[in-house]
C-alpha cells in the first residue's frame, strides 16, 4: 500500500505504520506477469503445454497453466507439498477420484497422495505446486523426480530452442 500517494490524513494506527514501514523495507515488489507477452507455453508430455508464471526458489513453489491440445493423461505421481488447483477451460479429473473440476472449480490436493492426472481436450489450469513431484512406472517404482528447477529448465531450454530470450522476472 502506498500511503505517500494519497493526499488524505491516513486513518492507521501508529502499530500499522510501524508493521507498513517494516513491510516497504523487507518484502518483495508486487509482480505482473503479462500472459501473453512475459511468458509462454511450451511442450511437456505428450499433448500437455506448460506456461510458467512463477518460480519460487525459497520455498520450491512453481506456479504454471497447463494446457491441454487433445484429450490425455499424465502417468501416476506423488505430490510432495500442497498443491492448488483453478480451472480456467475444459475438464480434468483423477482416475482415483470421483469428482470432475470445471471453469472456476478449485482444488486443494494435500501432500503424499498419489493420482493420475486426466485431461480433456482444451482443458486449461493453473496449479501452484509447493516441492517436488514423483513420477510412478506402471508397477509403482520411482520413475524421475521433478522440482521447481526441473520446470524452469524446461522453459529455458524451450526459449533456447526458439531463439526467445526467457523471462527471468519469473524467478522471485
Amino acid at each position: 500500500m502506498d500511503t505517500k500517494s494519497t493526499n488524505q490524513e491516513s486513518k492507521l494506527t501508529s502499530l500499522e505504520k510501524s508493521e507498513l514501514a517494516l513491510a516497504d523495507k523487507f518484502s518483495s515488489p508486487d509482480v505482473y506477469i503479462n500472459g501473453e507477452s512475459d511468458t509462454c507455453f511450451h511442450p511437456w508430455h505428450e499433448n500437455l503445454e506448460l506456461k510458467p508464471l512463477r518460480f519460487e526458489t525459497r520455498t520450491g513453489t512453481f506456479v504454471v497453466v497447463l494446457r491441454s491440445s487433445e484429450d490425455t493423461w499424465l502417468g501416476k505421481h506423488r505430490h510432495r507439498g500442497t498443491v492448488t488447483a483453478v480451472t480456467l477451460n475444459g475438464e480434468w479429473n483423477y482416475k482415483e477420484y470421483d469428482w470432475v473440476a470445471r471453469p472456476g472449480d478449485y482444488v486443494v490436493e494435500n501432500p503424499g497422495t498419489i493420482h493420475t492426472l486426466h485431461m480433456s481436450k482444451g482443458a486449461e489450469v493453473v496449479f501452484t505446486v509447493s516441492g517436488s513431484l514423483e513420477f510412478f512406472h506402471d508397477d509403482d517404482s520411482l520413475k524421475n523426480t521433478m522440482d521447481v528447477f526441473s520446470y524452469a529448465h524446461l522453459y529455458y531450454e524451450h526459449c533456447k530452442k526458439r531463439g526467445i530470450k526467457p523471462n527471468d522476472g519469473l524467478w522471485y
